[in-house]
This record gives structure tokens, C-alpha cells and sequence, in this order.
């Protein structure tokens, strides 16, 4: 029956070439989406496997290198032909056949040693059995007897049995060292052949590293570099979610670079570099990547493996783009509370002490520098102070007076600088004018006297006040950053101001200004009229401004300048009389380093990258190039160096509100923060102009260059080398340790907090544990008094030929003299004292001190180096003390 539409040549068809295409098409997809998602997606496992490629062919050339050195080795391919020659005996020959029956003898030796052990061991469990019934019977009041025979039987059995397993022990183990001692020679052999080889060996377990062999048993079929895998770390609650909950950061960062700890990677591309010092900053006791990974200092997004752009972070709206070079320093304030210390940080260290003295924080609050001192001088009483013309032109251009002055360039018009003047001029003249009625014109000073100049000039170069100060073009002791000065130079100091001001100023510097960091040098008056006469020559007034007079003393003018002041903030840097209780007029910077571009104002710049990094440096660099005619700006000009923005930039990228765990962190103890604090204050109080603390300053010492004997003395180590209680009243009040010095040590007027902190600083750096020992020198053995008598003496170290005592000074001139060992007792630690005398070098390196140990006199103290060196250091606790030199008492002492 014939069906309705059906066509029979339909049925002949063939669709095997549809099926066949279709087929086709179905595993060529396949096979692309496998390939693009394994590897044209999957950029990471191309760089792992360049990588492991690139490891491999490294590990072979370092392979062959060392091959090819042991096989020019003599001595190498003797012990080769050795080793043939011990293991082809063992092999054939009579020493084989030796080896052959000893294998057999300790076979059947092992056989029958554990045969008898097992019987032991039936033994021993039908005694536990026959031990327990027994025990049983008793308790349940039955007859034992039966148990007891039982017992002696196989105990008597056992003991049969002991001596034949030890006799069978002893018979496996020397058979067993007469198999240990036919092979030993070829075990000493391969020993020695190990160790000659082992730098080969190891870069062939790199190659086995870096691939990976199929193998059937022991068939190695073929070799393929090592299948890539994600490598990540994970930091526990590193990370704070949206509701401020602790969460974990992936980091994936050693994914693509594989060979950051790893060394002979140094001269690689990236992403094959080995880290920068990775010896000191990714060793255990610093930054393991295990435990931190990459991003803890370098940002970027951690889980990114597919792209270097996402992996990086410079991506849209990702907040914390790669650290990249220097700026990766930012991120250490995360963890490290003293950043000064860290010697990979040094652009940090840098910015931190840029942005505390060139008064950042006057108009910038930051979390954690919110109590950092005014770095401007009062101007309470300004107007008894300066030159009424000078402060006109200082307050108009600062750098034109002094180019590197920390103060700010405003920009400002000469009538907006008279009017701050008259501002400042009136709210002044009240305090100024009061403090000048009770200090009238100082009687031992006479002006245009050259032989009294003279011998101010002699003093100012003498007394140390250039430890502070420069008195010529380029002179500057202590530099902030590239090239400011922390201190002014006083080359034209006779244009400010005048000699009455200056002499009382010289006199008592917190007289005028309590909070000034401006010391005393508690001078003569005679001193201080020759200085005084010496600075008026540096310099002359400049050329009066027409009607100043009147416009300072024009109320309008005043009510201007007060807006200018507030305008400009001065106050943020300056104690100004009515503005004590001002707030800063600038943004606050505490989370600056996490700003978006978003919330960064370019103006109306085209020709600047729209960066993070490009807007802050511009903004350093020319603070007012994003004012538009609408928007005006009032950052005043620093002009800094280009290597100063880059450290502040650095400080400011720092500038976020992190949570780290503790874990994650450094050393956060108190003691830590009392080296940061003490360090700051060093830093405001410029102790490093005379001193060098930490390896850093002692400025001072460069006009000592031919007698640097005479110069201020290095404090590395003080707090190891001085007793605490003895700092901290030096401190307040120095008295001198070489009184033939003509450097003086100032008067700071340091609070009783200041010196502690100082103190906690020194300590600090010497890792003072305890800060505070007892010393008895009542147990001090007479022979000891006796013996560094002698060594005291002409016969012997002759030690006051070189050192004052009380008021016997030593032997010729004073650049040769040492400190006055009267004071050694209240003044140096003990322990201390036992360091410099075993080798003064090594505490302070370039001492004149000589050394004198090892090598002491055979006939003291039984030639002892140790002991004669306790004996010097009893005598010198006990000198200058009451009554007699070296008789006995007690003083506390670290």
C-alpha cells in the first residue's frame, strides 16, 4: 500500500558527509575550547611553562659545567676508578664468594634467631597465663599448687631459652658487621664521591624539579617540563570586608613569578627576577613568602592569574594598583612601627622626616602626627625681634633671602605681605615691647669693634654653633632631604636682625621663646657680645620700604593681613598671639594613599596623566597647577628637589587605614615606640649636626678634618656605654666630660619627658634589657686592686698619660687627652667597660684608643687576658669616688 508523500529516492540518500562534517566540526570545537581555555586563556601556565623551561636549561648548563669539572678532576676519577674497582671484587672474585656465604650464614643466623625469639615469646605468654590463674586461685581461696609448679617449670624453661637467643643475636649481628665491613670501603668511597659531586647532584634534582617523567617501573618512557599548577597563599583575616570583618586575602602571586626566592635568577626578565635582597627581606625573620605572599607590600589583586593587567591591578576601579620600585616603601608602615630603621625603606625614612619638619602637619591632619610641634619660630614677640623691612621681604619671597629655607614661598604681592606684617606687628607689639623695657641695650658690646668681632667669629666656629648653623653660601650642617636647611643659615643674618635682640637671644634663647629648640651654650657675657659683634657683620639691612611705618601701623591694613593669615594658615606653623586655637585649612591626609581618581581634582590639566602617581607629584612639585578661575588653591610653593617629592610621595601613598593582624606585624613593643618617638625629637633638636647616632650625622666633624679627636663624640652604642641615671642628668644639665674641648655641649632645657625619651632611644638601639644592674664593689678581690694598680702604671699601659683624673691632666697636648676616669664610676656601665678594653675598635671604630688585649703581661694575674680586663674594670668603678681611689662602696649602675 502506497504511502502518502513518501519519496523512495529520499530513502537512497546519503548523509555521511553531513554527519562527517558535523563530526568534525564537533571535535574541532572541542578541541579549541580545551586549548583556549587550558592555555590561550590560561596565560599563567604559559609563563609557568617558559618558566620551568627556562629553570631546566639553566640546571643543565650548571649540570654540565660541574660534570665537566669532575671529570677533569684527578682525584675525582680516581675514587671513580676505586669505587669500580671494590664494587667489581664484591661482584666476582674471592672476596664475592666471601660475601656470598657470610649472606648465607646470616641468613639462616636471622632464621634461627627468630625461631628462638618467638619460643621466648610463647614462652613468656604461658608464664603471664600460669601467673594470672594462679593469682586467681588465690583470691577465690583455691589451691595454687597446681599454678606454682606450672610456673617453675616454665620459668626453668625460659631460662634455658635466654642464653641460646642471645648467643643466636649475637651470632646475626657479627655476622651482619662482617657484611658492614666487606662493603665499608665502598661506602667510605661513595661518601667522598657524594661530597665531590654535590653541587653537580643538586642542580640534577633542579632538573628533576623543573620536569616530569613517565615512567613504567623503572622504564623511563619520556620526559615533559613539570605540568603548571596556581601556587597561592592565603592570609588569614588580612583583610576587612565592607562591614569591617576580619576576611582572608588569596595571593597568587608566585604563580607566574616562581623564582622570587630563589637565587641565579638576578639578571632575568620579569616575571623570571629574582626579589631584591631576598636573603634579607624574604628570609624567615622578615617577609617568608608563605606566610605574607606578594601583596602585603606590593598591593595589586592577589587571585588574578589571567591577565598582567588584572593580576597587577591596573584595572578600573581596583583600588590598590601594583607598589612598583621605590613606592613599594609605602606599604611598610603597614606592619613596621619605626620605618627609620629599615634599611630597604630608605626613600620612607626620607619622606617621614620631610613631611614632620617642613611643616606638613601645620595645615594636614594625619592620624598618628597629630602632636608634632609647630616647626616655625614664635612670633609672639616678633616685633622686638626682626627688621620691619626684612619681615615685609621674607614674608613676600622667603627663597629669596634664603633659597633653601624650609619656610614656603605664599607668592603673595608686596601689599599682602605688608598687610600680614601689620597684622603680625600688632598682635605683637604688646609682648615685644614689655619684654624689651626689661632687657635694655647690653653694655659690653661695641658695635663696629673688629678685634672684638674677630674673636666672636673664633668662638662661633669654636664653641660648636656650627653643628647647627652655616655662616657662608653652601655652608649647611645638617640637610633635610635633598637640599633644605633644618637650620637657617646665618650669611646675611645682620638684615634681620639687630644686636640687642641677638645678644640676649645668645644669652638665654627661652627667655624670648620658651618653646624654642634654639640652646643655651651658657656663655660669658663677654662671649656673647663678641658673638653678637661677629653676626652683625654677616650681612646689611636692606633698603627701607617707603611709608612702612605708617602701613604697619594702619589698623585696616592689620584687618587684612589677620585675613591673609587666616587664609594661608600660618598659625598651623607659627605661635601667633589670638590664633592659638585654630584649625588646619587643610584636607585631611590620614587616608590620602587610598584615594580613587575619582576624588582627585586635575582642573583643567590635560597634559597630565590622570594617575595617582602623576597628580600628587605635580601637585608636590607646583602646589596651585590645578587652580582654575573658579577654584583657587593655596598650597604655598616648597620648591623641592625632585627626590623629595618622590620620598613624600611615598609617605603619602603610606597614608591609609589598615588593619593588619597582629601576627602579620613587626615588633610593635614600647620600646620600639620609644626609639621612634626618641629618634623624632634627635631629629627636631638636630643632635645629629655634632653626633653620629646610628651611623648618621656628626656633621660637625667635617671642619675637624685635622684634629678629629677635638670633634663631638659618636653615641652609637650610648645606651650600652652610659648608666641611665647618669644620661638623664647630663641631659639636663651637661657638665664636661673633656674639659679641654672647646666644643661645648648646650643646655636643651629638656623636660623631664624629653630626657626619658632620649634615654628610652638609646636604650633602645643598644637592645638595653634591663636598664639598671648592681655593682658591689665591695666584692672586689684585693688582688685585683693590686694587679690593675700595676697595669695602671708607667711599667705597664701607663693609662694617665692619655686620661684625666680629677685635676691631674695628662702628658702632652690636649688632642691626645681622654675622658676623666673620675667620672667612669656615675658615668659608664660596667659591663660596657669590659667590651672597649677587649677591643676599643670594634665598639668605636677610628678610637685612639690602643688595644692591648689579647696579649697582656705574663706576670699579672697568671697572664690572663680575662682576668686582667675584670681587674681594670673593678679599679676604674672605684676611682674617683669619696675618700680614697680604690677602697670599697657601692653604686647602681647598668
Amino acid at each position: 500500500m502506497a504511502v502518502r508523500g513518501f519519496d523512495e529516492n529520499e530513502e537512497k540518500k546519503s548523509y555521511g558527509s553531513v554527519f562527517l562534517l558535523g563530526t568534525s566540526l564537533l571535535v574541532a570545537l572541542t578541541l579549541w575550547s580545551f586549548w583556549d581555555d587550558n592555555i590561550t586563556r590560561r596565560l599563567w601556565k604559559k609563563i609557568q611553562t617558559e618558566f620551568y623551561r627556562l629553570d631546566y636549561r639553566k640546571a643543565r648548563a650548571a649540570y654540565d659545567e660541574e660534570d665537566k669539572k669532575l671529570q677533569a678532576d684527578s682525584s675525582y676519577q680516581e675514587l671513580v676508578k676505586k669505587l669500580s674497582a671494590e664494587q667489581a671484587s664484591l661482584k666476582s672474585g674471592e672476596l664475592a664468594k666471601k660475601l656470598k656465604t657470610l649472606q648465607a650464614e646470616e641468613v639462616r643466623a636471622n632464621v634461627r634467631f627468630t625461631e628462638l625469639d618467638q619460643g621466648v615469646k610463647f614462652v613468656k605468654s604461658e608464664l603471664e597465663e600460669a601467673w594470672y590463674e594462679h593469682d586467681h586461685a588465690v583470691q577465690q581461696g583455691r589451691n595454687a599448687r597446681p599454678y606454682q609448679e606450672a610456673i617453675r617449670e616454665l620459668e626453668k624453661e625460659k631460662a634455658k631459652l635466654d642464653p641460646e637467643l642471645e648467643k643466636g643475636r649475637q651470632k646475626r649481628e657479627q655476622l651482619r658487621e662482617e657484611i658492614k665491613k666487606l662493603g665499608a670501603g665502598i661506602k667510605e668511597l661513595e661518601t667522598q664521591l657524594a661530597k665531590m659531586a654535590a653541587e653537580r647532584d643538586k642542580w640534577l634534582r633542579v632538573m628533576e624539579n623543573a620536569s616530569t617523567t613517565l615512567k613504567v617501573r623503572d622504564l623511563k618512557l619520556f620526559s615533559l617540563y613539570k605540568i603548571p599548577s596556581i601556587r597561592q597563599v592565603v592570609l588569614d583575616e588580612f583583610d576587612r570586608n565592607r562591614f569591617d570583618e576580619p576576611v582572608a586575602r588569596v595571593d597568587r602571586c608566585q604563580t607566574c613569578h616562581l623564582a622570587i626566592n630563589r637565587p641565579g635568577f638576578e639578571n632575568e626578565p620579569q616575571p623570571f627576577r629574582t626579589h631584591s635582597r631576598r636573603e634579607v627581606l624574604l628570609a624567615d625573620n622578615a617577609h617568608p613568602p608563605g606566610k605574607f605572599g606578594c601583596t602585603a607590600c606590593h598591593d595589586g589583586q592577589g587571585p588574578a592569574v589571567n591577565s598582567v593587567a588584572q593580576a597587577h591591578g591596573e584595572v578600573h576601579y581596583w583600588e590598590f594598583p601594583l607598589l612598583r620600585g621605590a613606592r613599594a616603601q609605602s606599604s611598610c608602615v603597614s606592619c613596621h612601627l619605626d620605618v627609620q630603621r629599615l634599611q630597604d625603606a630608605p626613600l620612607m625614612a626620607q619622606g617621614q622626616r620631610l613631611f614632620e619638619q617642613i611643616g606638613c602637619t601645620g595645615c594636614h591632619l594625619v592620624k598618628g602626627y597629630e602632636d608634632i610641634p609647630k616647626v616655625g619660630p614664635s612670633l609672639r614677640r616678633v616685633s622686638a625681634k626682626v627688621d620691619p623691612t626684612w619681615m615685609v621681604r621674607w614674608i613676600e619671597n622667603p627663597h629669596n633671602y634664603r633659597p633653601h629655607t624650609r619656610m614656603p614661598n605664599f607668592s603673595l604681592k608686596e601689599d599682602e605681605a605688608v598687610a600680614i606684617a601689620a597684622f603680625l606687628w600688632s598682635v605683637s607689639k604688646e609682648e615685644g615691647e614689655k619684654w624689651l623695657a626689661g632687657h635694655p641695650q647690653p653694655a659690653g658690646l661695641r658695635e663696629g669693634d673688629k678685634e672684638q668681632a674677630a674673636r666672636g667669629k673664633n668662638l662661633a666656629e669654636s664653641l660648636g654653633c656650627r653643628g647647627c648653623h652655616g655662616f657662608a653660601d653652601g655652608e649647611a650642617s645638617t640637610v633635610l632631604g635633598k637640599e633644605k636647611e633644618i637650620i637657617p643659615n646665618l650669611k646675611n643674618i645682620a638684615a634681620k636682625i639687630g644686636p640687642r635682640w641677638t645678644y640676649y637671644w645668645l644669652k638665654n634663647p627661652r627667655d624670648f621663646s620658651p618653646a624654642t629648640r634654639m640652646p643655651s651654650l651658657r656663655l660669658s657675657d663677654q662671649e656673647t657680645a663678641a658673638i653678637t659683634a661677629y653676626l652683625m657683620t654677616l650681612g646689611a639691612k636692606a633698603e627701607t620700604i617707603a611709608g612702612l611705618e605708617e602701613r604697619l601701623n594702619d589698623a585696616k591694613n592689620a584687618k587684612r593681613g589677620e585675613g591673609l593669615v587666616r587664609k594661608y594658615g600660618c598659625f598651623g606653623c607659627h605661635d601667633i598671639p589670638g590664633m592659638e586655637k585654630e584649625s588646619r585649612i587643610g584636607v585631611e591626609l590620614t587616608t590620602f594613599g587610598t584615594k580613587t581618581l575619582e576624588e582627585l581634582f586635575f582642573g583643567n590639566r590635560t597634559d597630565i596623566r590622570h594617575t595617582w602617581d602623576d597628580w600628587t607629584f605635580n601637585k608636590l612639585k607646583t602646589p596651585r597647577i590645578y587652580a582654575t578661575e573658579r577654584v583657587d588653591q593655596v598650597m604655598p610653593q616648597f620648591n623641592l628637589a625632585e627626590e623629595d617629592i618622590k620620598a613624600l610621595r611615598v609617605v603619602l601613598a603610606g597614608f591609609r587605614e589598615t588593619k593588619v593582624p597582629h601576627r602579620y606585624k613587626a615588633d610593635q613593643s614600647q620600646k620600639v615606640a620609644q626609639v621612634a618617638e626618641g629618634r623624632r625629637l634627635m631629629h627636631q633638636y638636630n643632635c645629629i649636626g655634632c653626633h653620629e647616632i646610628e651611623n648618621r650625622g656628626g656633621f660637625i666633624r667635617k671642619y675637624f678634618a685635622e684634629n678629629p679627636s677635638m670633634a663631638p663624640p659618636p653615641l652609637n652604642g650610648e645606651g650600652e656605654k652610659v648608666q641611665s641615671h647618669w644620661l638623664f642628668g647630663f641631659l639636663k644639665e651637661p657638665i664636661p666630660v673633656r674639659p679641654w674641648f672647646s666644643v661645648r655641649m648646650p643646655t636643651f632645657g629638656f623636660s623631664d619627658q624629653e630626657a626619658n625619651l632620649l634615654i628610652g632611644f638609646f636604650n633602645g638601639l643598644s637592645k638595653v634589657e634591663i636598664p639598671y644592674a648592681y655593682f658591689d664593689d665591695r666584692r672586689v678581690p684585693k688582688e685585683h686592686l693590686d694587679a690593675a694598680r700595676a697595669l695602671f702604671s708607667k711599667d705597664f699601659f701607663n693609662c694617665l698619660s692619655c686620661h684625666q683624673q680629677g685635676e691631674r691632666k695628662p702628658e702632652g697636648p690636649p688632642e691626645g687627652w681622654a675622658p676623666d676616669l673620675n667620672l667612669a664610676r656615675s658615668r659608664l656601665s660596667p659591663n660596657w667597660v669590659i667590651k672597649w678594653l677587649q677591643d676599643p675598635q670594634k665598639v668605636q671604630p677610628g678610637t685612639k684608643m690602643p688595644s692591648f688585649y689579647p696579649g697582656g703581661p705574663d706576670n699579672v694575674l697568671g697572664g690572663k687576658d680575662d682576668k686582667q680586663i675584670e681587674a681594670l674594670r673593678d679599679y676604674i668603678m672605684m676611682l674617683g669616688r669619696r675618700g680614697s681611689g680604690a677602697e670599697g662602696g657601692r653604686t647602681a649602675s647598668r
